[in-house]
């Protein structure tokens, strides 16, 4: 085994073993995206960190802080840069924009393109664009182009046909019109997004006169910043402790929520059970958000659980419904076989309807939809286009629709 001095391990080394078990993981299943993670120097780009941290991190690797001490760059974990990859489907030739610089992102794009310059990296802030170009060179990719400007307005000089793959590497709130524009008629568009309180990484291609999803990956990444920036509304059930994720301007009477959570609590058990590694319950969660509105997430700390103040629920959070003066929310209970439960937890004068509502639509997705595979979300690119739904997601530039 290599190693570069006294226990240290060298990075080639490292990039093998990253490689192995991302294979392993089913994070990297084509023969590209291998070729291009064994030859990038992942560790160039993060080099204040070890690189048996670099190449081994469960999480982001972040490399910027504003001032009040919040993440606003990063190097994201390897399985989360290969899953984006695998979805992005880049071959070689392809134009590919990616919105949100790092440098190792854009490196990978460049080994999987063949050529660097059909890469275009770009960041609204000075600091990231120019430490980016600067660990591009540094690592034999001078040729990508690195531009400094706002991600969510048109590029001037984008390619007339529009770009093949448009890969978005920060959290967005909305899926602005100059991405739409500027995706060729056969493009593909990888893009963090925040909706209804939720974070899926979401692949989206063409249908028609919208786009429409095949791939959702639960992942969370700094938020984008400039003008298309929209931060959520947090209302306060219980100081810091219990709170509700409102997106999308939901309406939500702070006063009346938080009246209502102190009062007394209805609980519904469901009958649908979930398995440890089912990954049913993010499908859920998304498919939730095309049948029920307002709906959101309730997150609540841990000392707010263990003292009884609300159910269990993840770390995460879990969805949440609400009335003008109700609330409701989907909480877990072991089961035996190693098994978890689903119920409902409500509170508010009709606690015992909302509840009964949202376990109807738990039980609904359970015998309908739990067996289809992911929920499919299609991006409109018009909020006030008419479309075939029930309910609809409403973001500045788009209408989402989600079965």
């Amino acid at each position: 085994m290599a190693e570069t001095g006294a226990g240290v391990t060298a990075p080639d080394v490292l990039r093998e073993r990253m490689v192995t078990d991302l294979r392993a993981r089913g994070a990297i299943t084509s023969a590209k995206v291998e070729e291009a993670f064994l030859k990038v120097p992942r560790h160039l780009f993060a080099p204040e960190v070890a690189a048996e941290e670099v190449y081994g991190a469960a999480e982001a690797v972040f490399t910027k802080y504003n001032s009040s001490g919040r993440p606003v760059s990063s190097v994201s974990a390897p399985w989360l840069h290969a899953r984006m990859l695998e979805a992005a489907q880049v071959a070689p030739g392809m134009t590919v924009l990616e919105i949100g610089s790092g440098g190792c992102n854009a490196a990978l794009l460049a080994e999987m393109t063949g050529d660097q310059e059909l890469v275009t990296t770009l960041d609204i802030d000075p600091d990231i664009t120019a430490r980016a170009r600067t660990l591009l060179t540094d690592a034999g990719y001078e040729k990508v182009r690195v531009l400094e400007a706002d991600g969510a307005k048109p590029l001037p000089d984008a390619p007339v046909r529009g770009f093949d793959r448009i890969v978005v590497t920060v959290g967005a709130a909305d899926v602005p019109t100059a991405w739409f524009d500027q995706l060729a008629s056969e493009g593909r568009l990888v893009v963090p997004l925040r909706f209804r309180g939720l974070s899926r990484t979401i692949a989206f291609a063409r249908e028609q006169d919208h786009l429409r999803s095949d791939t959702l990956i639960v992942s969370g990444f700094v938020a984008m910043q400039g003008d298309s920036a929209h931060a959520p509304r947090v209302v306060r059930l219980a100081g810091q402790d219990v709170r509700l994720v409102v997106d999308e301007g939901q309406p939500a009477d702070a006063e009346a929520m938080a009246e209502a959570f102190a009062g007394p609590r209805h609980e519904q058990w469901t009958g649908v059970e979930l398995g440890g590694s089912e990954g049913v319950l993010p499908r859920l969660e998304v498919w939730l958000a095309g049948v029920i509105a307002p709906y959101g997430r309730l997150r609540a700390t841990r000392a707010a659980m263990d003292g009884g103040l609300v159910g269990w629920v993840l770390d995460r959070g879990m969805p949440a419904v609400w009335t003008d003066d109700c609330l409701a929310y989907l909480t877990l209970r072991q089961v035996p076989q190693e098994g978890y439960e689903l119920g409902v937890i409500a509170h508010g004068p009709g606690r015992e309807r909302l509840a009964a509502r949202l376990a109807d639509a738990v039980v609904r997705f359970d015998r309908g939809a739990r067996a289809a595979g992911q929920p499919v979300v299609r991006a409109y690119p018009r909020a006030d286009q008419e479309v075939p739904a029930r309910v609809t997601v409403d973001k500045p530039s788009v209408r989402l629709v989600i079965t």
